[in-house]
């Protein structure tokens, strides 16, 4: 109405600019009136879904390798040893095999194993006056007894796969004789100089296995080891007359293959 009456004067109602308003006739009030809450409704939407966590965010995945947690382990172990006797086969020979171990972690890979090994053996006693095939009087006992430190190198670092964790060590340490049976060399009233000795022995030492983690502190433990010591021919069997031709060694040196199982508890 407004509008029309100023059609009829000659001139039309203007806005500061100095330009005629354009008033859309067509768009109803309720509209206009509906457009802030289309715009709450769309953000209430948009904010719902940023908040409710989906099904994926929530689902972890578990790693393979468990922390291995306590530093120090007491352990026990058994196994079977053979020992190289030497080329005369003065040396002891096939042994069972009993020791312990204290072990310590430092740094993230490494350890060191502080072992004590028993190998309850025995040797053959030759008579070197006799003839090559018939110099063989018998067998007595000899058990030796090896201390040795070893590095311990855990090839999965603190850590075990599945429960798994194999290692690499070496080491060295010493070997001497803990109980030697001299009773066939009595009964043949034998010279002390065509006597074997084993003596202490420098021994070298590496090996390598695998620790089975069955608990938090428990595990077992398989273990293939190769010590290396040298013994000493003794002075009788190196005598012109025993030995004219010079081919006896006069030290040599052997190895022992062990292979264990054992348990550990850790602390």
């Amino acid at each position: 109405m407004i509008l029309a009456a100023c059609e009829l004067h000659g001139h039309l109602p203007t806005n500061v600019f100095g330009r005629v308003p354009v008033v859309n006739s067509q768009q109803p009030d309720f509209e206009l009136a509906s457009m802030p809450h289309l715009r709450f409704l769309a953000l209430s939407i948009l904010s719902s879904i940023g908040i409710v966590p989906s099904p994926a965010a929530g689902q972890t995945i578990p790693s393979p390798y468990a922390y291995v947690e306590n530093s120090q382990e007491w352990g026990v172990f058994v196994g079977k040893t053979t020992i190289d006797p030497g080329q005369l086969g003065l040396g002891p020979r096939d042994a069972d095999t009993y020791g312990g171990r204290y072990s310590a972690a430092f740094g993230g890979a490494m350890s060191v194993d502080l072992s004590g090994t028993l190998f309850k053996s025995v040797r053959e006693i030759q008579d070197v006056t006799r003839p090559v095939n018939d110099r063989v009087l018998g067998r007595d006992n000899i058990d030796l007894l090896l201390f040795d430190v070893r590095l311990r190198l855990n090839l999965t670092g603190r850590r075990a796969w599945h429960g798994v964790q194999p290692f690499l060590t070496f080491g060295g340490g010493f070997a001497f004789p803990w109980l030697v049976d001299h009773g066939v060399e009595e009964v043949n009233f034998m010279p002390s100089e065509e006597r074997f000795i084993f003596g202490t022995r420098f021994t070298g030492t590496v090996s390598g296995g695998t620790s089975f983690h069955v608990s938090r502190r428990f595990s077992l433990r398989i273990e293939g080891m190769v010590n290396l010591w040298q013994i000493k021919t003794p002075i009788g069997w190196l005598t012109v007359k025993n030995d004219p031709l010079r081919l006896n060694p006069s030290s040599e040196w052997v190895t022992a293959k062990s292979i264990m199982l054992g348990a550990s508890w850790r602390f």
